[in-house]
């Protein structure tokens, strides 16, 4: 495989990545006013700090979703902040997807032309790294290889951190040996849970994802905006028919199969409907596989919809979020599930896997109703979904405190704040 000296730039949108203090301030009404100006304060001690961040995609997945309302915000407190996203061929991001899997446990064989391939393009784009820079933040594992060609007289000077947005299986995993004296490279090493954090030579901090409460996605919805999305694609009122949703990318950890058998099992007693939704990202080539096998099973079931969306199809998710009856996560894997995030804050309650960063959201009957994964929660996500059907206000009770737990810990003022103090921290 031969990959072009230059590869294509992918550009940034400068007019999404732009704010004010004033911006910043209007996210008072949900965190209070206390962080607003702990926030400003700290921007002043960081102001002027040069801070990239790189990932491998612009749209499509919680990672651009959060950086998309990160940055500008960053930006308004002072720092010098630059976004760049890595480009490859195809047979990189097969191998990137493959070295995604096999951390969150599949089985397979390591593709050694892949791993050239991933070495070759880590090296191309290195000429996107700014060596200017006094911090350096690399998220996921597709650039994390970058850091293998960056010069020793500047690697002394830059702050380098790796950001895991996955659920990492350390147990048997022949990537992890790929991944481990890479990200020991780094200064420190960022990730979801305690439970993920393995046994590798690098410094590791929690910062659990947050929802940006005035993005596209998250912010308020009239009644006529939702209806209007469900004429659009056809689904009935959901005040007649029940909509149970699934708000995912289409990968195999999703859990969209278990999803479709606890509906079968539910639409025997109850008529409701399902719908399916998702898109497709840049740097994901399975997502079209997996959609189009989906759509051969969801012929087969009636009062299910599956829908494939662009990856701005912000209001529409938005909409159809705060339609919903019940909101669905049954992933098997799941590095912290920021659709449940999205769902709670839209006062629904979520019947999700007990897997991954879940149950860092939800307590299990208090705020949302937590399941086995896999085939062994098919039944359990069946009797979940009826009772919340059938006891429609205990159902208003579970998504009023879904919608406080996130206001409390998962908005993007708190991720900011844990962001911006590990890097003071770093640079003292």
């Amino acid at each position: 495989m031969a990959l072009p000296k230059e590869l294509p730039v992918e550009k940034e949108a400068s007019d999404f990545l732009s704010a004010t203090t004033e911006t910043l301030e209007a996210y008072a009404a949900f965190a209070g006013e206390e962080i607003i100006a702990d926030l400003l304060r700290l921007g002043e001690e960081l102001r002027g700090v040069r801070f990239q961040q790189v990932n491998s995609t612009r749209l499509g997945g919680g990672v651009a979703e959060m950086l998309r309302s990160l940055i500008p915000l960053e930006r308004a407190l002072g720092l010098d902040v630059s976004w760049e996203v890595i480009t490859g061929d195809l047979a990189f991001f097969n191998f990137t997807k493959q070295l995604h899997n096999f951390l969150q446990g599949r089985p397979g064989t390591i593709d050694i032309l892949g791993v050239k391939a991933y070495w070759e393009t880590n090296r191309a784009n290195y000429r996107l790294l700014d060596e200017r820079a006094d911090v350096v933040l690399i998220h996921d594992p597709q650039p994390a290889g970058l850091i293998a060609f960056v010069p020793p007289e500047v690697r002394r000077r830059q702050k380098w951190l790796w950001r895991c947005h996955i659920q990492i299986d350390k147990e048997g995993c022949l990537m992890v040996d790929f991944l481990k004296p890479l990200v020991e490279l780094y200064d420190a090493a960022i990730f979801s849970a305690m439970s993920y954090i393995p046994n590798w030579q690098v410094q590791s901090f929690i910062i659990l994802p947050y929802i940006d409460p005035l993005s596209e996605k998250n912010r308020e919805l009239s009644e006529t905006e939702i209806r209007q999305v469900l004429d659009k694609y056809g689904l009935a009122d959901p005040t007649q028919k029940p909509l149970i949703l699934l708000v995912s990318r289409f990968d195999l950890f999703k859990g969209h199969w278990y999803a479709l058998e606890a509906f079968k099992e539910v639409r025997r007693q109850k008529e409701c409907q399902l719908l399916f939704v998702g898109g497709t990202a840049s740097d994901d080539p399975e997502n079209e596989r997996i959609f189009a096998a989906l759509a051969e099973e969801v012929k087969k079931v009636p009062d299910v919809c599956l829908l494939n969306l662009p990856p701005d199809s912000h209001r529409e998710i938005n909409a159809l979020q705060r339609a919903a009856t019940v909101i669905l996560q049954p992933s098997t894997k799941e590095g912290f599930g920021l659709t449940v995030t999205e769902g709670m804050w839209k006062e629904k309650p979520v019947v999700a896997t007990n897997v991954g960063g879940i149950p860092a959201q939800i307590a299990d009957g208090y705020n949302g109703f937590l399941v086995a994964p896999g085939e062994a929660g098919i039944r359990e996500m069946a009797a979940r979904i009826l009772y919340l059907l059938e006891h429609p206000v205990q159902a208003q009770v579970m998504g009023r405190r879904a919608r406080e737990t996130v206001r409390e810990r998962f908005l993007i003022t708190r991720g900011l704040w844990d962001e911006l103090m590990l890097v003071k921290n770093l640079l003292r």
